[in-house]
Formats: C-alpha cells, sequence, structure tokens
C-alpha cells in the first residue's frame, strides 16, 4: 500500500536502500523476538484431568465427525515414525515447553488414531536451554539420527540460521515450526503455520486498533534500529487510520519501568504494543499496574491463557488487547468444533497446563504440527515414511484442512512480499478479556498481515 503522505517517489536505488534499512531494523528486532510468546505465560499447576475412556472415544467420533479418522491404534509390529523437536524447556529467560506438551499428547492421541500410515509416531524433545550451542547440537543430534524424518513446532531463538542451512543440507522438513529470521520462513525445508515473531509484533496493529486505539508507542529491546519498525510497518499503520507516536527502546540494563510507561503516557498515545521478551515484559505491565495506567496494551494467546489473564490486575486485563494466528482456548468452543478434539486430546494426556483454562496457543500449534505431518503423509499415499517422501508431500500439498482455525493451508505457498515470500500463513485473529464469562472474545474475521503490508 502506498503512503498517502508521499506524494513524490524516491529514485528506485534510494528507495530500494531505504527499504533494505527498514529490513535490517525489522530482522535487528524480530531476533529478539524469537522469544515473543514467553512472557507472563502460564504455570498453573491447577486442575489436570483424569483421562476417560469414553472422553477418548467421544473425541475420535468427533475427529471423524470434523474429516478427520480413526483406525485404530498404530501398529507397534511397523517401524516407528521418528520426529523431532528442539524448543528451549528449562531455561531462566525463557521457557516454550507447552509446544512440547501439545505435540507430544497430540502424538499418543493420533497413535490411537492410526498413526502415520500404520506406524506409529515416536516423538523426542531437544530442551535447547535457549543457548547456541546446545541449540545446535539439538540440531545435529536430529539430523544425524536417518531415522527421524521431519522436524515439528521447534523453535531456535539463538542459532536458527546455522540450523535451517543445516536442515537443508539434510534435507530434513520443519514442520510447524515457530520462524524469526528471513533464512527461516524462507527455507525451501520450513512449512511453517505463523510468521513468527514478525507477526506477533505487526498482528498486535490491528489487535489495538480493534479496541479503538488511535495513537499507540511500541516497546522494543535496545538496538540502535528500530527505526526501521516504523518504515516497515507504515502500510499496516496507515491501513488502520492509526500513528505511531514513539518507539521506545528499553536497555537490557534498565530495572525501573515505570519510566517508559510515563513516556508513553506523556506522549498523549491510547495503547502500548509490548515487543518485548520473557521478564521484561512482565515488569512493563508490574509497572502499569503500579501507576494505575489507563493504557492498552496488545499482547499474545501464545502468552497468555484464561488462569494467566485471571492473575493479573483487573484493569490491565480489561485494557489487554491479544492476537495470533490461532484463536484461544478459552473462548466459544461452538465456533470452532476442533477444539473438543484437541481438549479431550490434552486432558487424556493429564497435564494441569493442558486445560481450558491454563492452556495457551503454543500447546495448541503443538498439537496441529502432529495432526499436519499425520494428515499430509495420510493423504501422499507415500509407501514409505522417509524424510524424502515428507518433504516431496509438503511441496505438492495443497488446501490442508485446518478446521477454520486458519484458512485451508497450502505448506508451500509462496506469498507475492519480497520479504516474507516463504510465510503460507498470514492470517491473524484478533480480540479481547470478558471478565463477565471469563472467556476471549475473538474478533469475527481475521487480518491478512501481508495484505496490510502491500
Amino acid at each position: 500500500m502506498r503512503s498517502r503522505h508521499t506524494t513524490i517517489e524516491a529514485p528506485a536505488p534510494l528507495a530500494a536502500r531505504r527499504r533494505r534499512r527498514a529490513v535490517q531494523g525489522l530482522v535487528a528486532i524480530v531476533t529478539v523476538l524469537a522469544l515473543l510468546g514467553t512472557a507472563c505465560g502460564s504455570d498453573s499447576d491447577s486442575g489436570g484431568s483424569t483421562p476417560d475412556t469414553q472422553d477418548t472415544a467421544d473425541a475420535n467420533a468427533e475427529f471423524v465427525s470434523l474429516g478427520g479418522w480413526d483406525d485404530g491404534p498404530c501398529d507397534t509390529a511397523q517401524p516407528s515414525v521418528k520426529v523431532a523437536m528442539t524448543n528451549p524447556i528449562e531455561s531462566a529467560n525463557i521457557s516454550l515447553g507447552d509446544y512440547a506438551d501439545g505435540a507430544e499428547a497430540a502424538v499418543e492421541a493420533f497413535n490411537q488414531r492410526g498413526g502415520v500410515n500404520g506406524g506409529c509416531l515416536e516423538l523426542t524433545v531437544c530442551d535447547s536451554k535457549g543457548d547456541g550451542p546446545t541449540e545446535l547440537a539439538c540440531v545435529r543430534g536430529e539430523i544425524d539420527d536417518t531415522d527421524v524424518v521431519a522436524g515439528l513446532a521447534s523453535t531456535f531463538t539463538a542459532g536458527e540460521a546455522e540450523a535451517y542451512q543445516l536442515f537443508e543440507e539434510a534435507g530434513l522438513a520443519q514442520v510447524g515450526a515457530q520462524v524469526a529470521l528471513p533464512g527461516a520462513w524462507n527455507s525451501p525445508v520450513s512449512f511453517e503455520f505463523t510468521m513468527g515473531g514478525s507477526g506477533t509484533l505487526l498482528a498486535g496493529i490491528p489487535a489495538l486498533g480493534r479496541v479503538d486505539v488511535q495513537k499507540f508507542d511500541v516497546f522494543v529491546p535496545q538496538s540502535g534500529q528500530s527505526g526501521g519498525l516504523r518504515v516497515f510497518a507504515a502500510p499496516i499503520i496507515e491501513s488502520q487510520d492509526m500513528e505511531l507516536v514513539n518507539i521506545i527502546e528499553i536497555p537490557p540494563a534498565a530495572v525501573e519501568y515505570t519510566q517508559f510507561i510515563q513516556t508513553a503516557e506523556n506522549d498523549g498515545v491510547q495503547g502500548v504494543l509490548l515487543g518485548l521478551p520473557g521478564e521484561t515484559a512482565a515488569q512493563m505491565l508490574d509497572a502499569m499496574d503500579s501507576l494505575n495506567s489507563d493504557l492498552k496494551v496488545a499482547v499474545s494467546w501464545g502468552t497468555f491463557s484464561q488462569d494467566s489473564v485471571e492473575s493479573l490486575p483487573e484493569q490491565i486485563a480489561a485494557n489487554s488487547a491479544y492476537s495470533d494466528a490461532v484463536p484461544p482456548l478459552a473462548t466459544d468452543l461452538s465456533r470452532w468444533p476442533i477444539y473438543d478434539v484437541v481438549l479431550a486430546d490434552f486432558a487424556a494426556s493429564g497435564k494441569p497446563n493442558l486445560t481450558q483454562e491454563a492452556g495457551t496457543v503454543q500447546s495448541v500449534n503443538g498439537w496441529l504440527a502432529v495432526y499436519a505431518l499425520t494428515k499430509v503423509m495420510r493423504d501422499s499415499g507415500a509407501a514409505e515414511i522417509t524424510r524424502e517422501s515428507v518433504l516431496e508431500a509438503f511441496n505438492t500439498a495443497t488446501d490442508v484442512p485446518m478446521f477454520d482455525l486458519m484458512p485451508p493451508w497450502t505448506p508451500s505457498a509462496q506469498s507475492d512480499n519480497d520479504i516474507f515470500k516463504g510465510i503460507s500463513n498470514p492470517n491473524y485473529w484478533t480480540g479481547q478479556w470478558d471478565p463477565d464469562s471469563s472467556q476471549f472474545t475473538v474478533a469475527d474475521d481475521q487480518v491478512d498481515l501481508l495484505a496490510l503490508l502491500g
């Protein structure tokens, strides 16, 4: 989309240089935003469910009614179909264990529905600790095990570029990964559901717009290149008739956060977008609470569950705007009947963080990665499940049903956006918290971030 304030186009070489600088600034930010969706995550230990055979049977029947299948238990006499996941789980600064828990619950459930063409799924989870060398050791271990046919729902926070180079050399598909940088989302072995940290950041803009914010500030980690975000996001901002007043960089050594909230309030904005990882975002919310701030704040359903929102101060919860590529679990399930199946699969695992109250969309993405692998390989007719057959199947699959959580998915779809060319799903949901129903309300339609970027 062309800026309505621009009357003279820059010469092509200058425009290209500006675009490159904007992209470099965005990349500097989203390198850190690989950590988004982890701040204030639910650590709830309340209410694990006891597995129930009838509930499982009902879930399988519901899955069939929605276009799925139930072929009975997988055949343990066949070779296992080995898959792998790398995520930081036990780390001081970041924990993405919900991806692993959601995927593990899905593996158990889909093995009861027939596995992958009869073979039982076997998932190995490697804890990268959020540390570069450990992360790459996980990658090499995944590649060196030649029986591993795909990676599922992985996140690489330190060595993503090198990880994807290694995956490409090995021909090892990565399904449902949370990608952070162009080398990953444009990789020929990457079949992601979301726009990763970039999507989390950009979707916060229309999310704020839908709660009547016209002027806003953005908080990002200090990089010295945040001006690129203003240039890059300008088409989305203009499409929403909004104004980005200030980009506030947060130094890594910051210990007192009320100053940043006061800066935003002095800017005369109605809301802020927290493009911050982990503990920093939590500290910022605490600062807002201590000042009794009326600012509205954009955050992610990858971060917040029903339990975690209910633990927030009432004003902060009421003033929050949410977004993500899939809707939250704590919402009107009649809109997404597949969530009855997902929650039953989660309940069978007995894990307390996989309830409707405690679950985040991280766990849903773990479930979807398992479903997608199983569905695509089932439809491919492949005689054997190998790295080669998985890569071929994902390159040729089209319109994979995603139960209205997102549009039908073509894993290898390419966009017209030069930067996000490899992104196959740019659609994000937005919504708010409804304290009366103790649920999230979700907008009727999704926003297409790439269409808004122009």
